[in-house]
């Protein structure tokens, strides 16, 4: 399941976000090496503050398989600040959008399938908390390698911007709007049925984004 954490209910995930910083180090800094200013072992920049929303990929057996962070882009946000040159008419701003960046699951072979899983309960935890909290578009910046599979979630995405070459990758801004009405095709196209966001914090989750 998909568990929505914030200010709000941190406390309660600290274990989790513990995890999160140590398999963001793995996964980021050691597989993929890229060039960040962090600490050994543990990956957590300026934009892991209190206006963060973390979606944490949680399975039956406690284990944390997986996240993303949200960030709302009315604030500094890892495009505005640090890759504007990819947005050919400006960084999209408003409290209506936010980034999302860091998204990854585990990686294995023996984990394929599981993997899979963990990326599309993320893809449609993101779609569930996004369309009841208010959020209309957000924005990413992302490997091209990985643009065919963002294609196929079924989303409404624009390119906002040429490629360009970051840490030895070739990267791309774009902006995904997050219609109502494609919410079923991202379902459908990822073989998910029913809810996968706990919504046991939800409510206040709307209230801090609306305030």
């Amino acid at each position: 399941m998909i568990h929505a954490v914030s200010a709000h209910n941190q406390a309660e995930y600290r274990p989790y976000l513990r995890q999160l910083w140590r398999q963001r180090y793995d996964i980021f800094v050691e597989k993929m090496g890229w060039s960040l200013d962090c600490a050994e072992g543990i990956e957590r920049d300026q934009f892991d503050r209190a206006d963060t929303i973390y979606l944490l990929s949680i399975d039956d057996e406690d284990r944390l398989r997986g996240a993303m962070r949200l960030l709302p882009t009315t604030s500094p946000h890892l495009m505005s600040e640090l890759f504007p040159h990819l947005c050919a008419e400006g960084v999209p701003q408003h409290e209506t959008i936010w980034e999302i960046s860091r998204f990854y699951s585990l990686t294995g072979r023996h984990m394929m399938l599981e993997r899979d899983r963990t990326v599309s309960e993320l893809v449609c935890g993101l779609y569930e908390y996004a369309l009841e909290a208010g959020i209309s578009k957000v924005t990413c910046v992302a490997s091209m390698v990985l643009f065919p599979t963002i294609l196929k979630a079924g989303w409404d995405v624009t390119p906002l911007g040429l490629p360009a070459v970051t840490d030895g990758e070739v990267v791309l801004a774009f902006l995904i709007d997050l219609k109502q009405r494609d919410h079923k095709t991202v379902k459908r196209n990822r073989k998910i049925e029913g809810s996968v966001l706990v919504r046991r914090s939800l409510k206040e989750e709307q209230w801090e984004i609306a305030s």
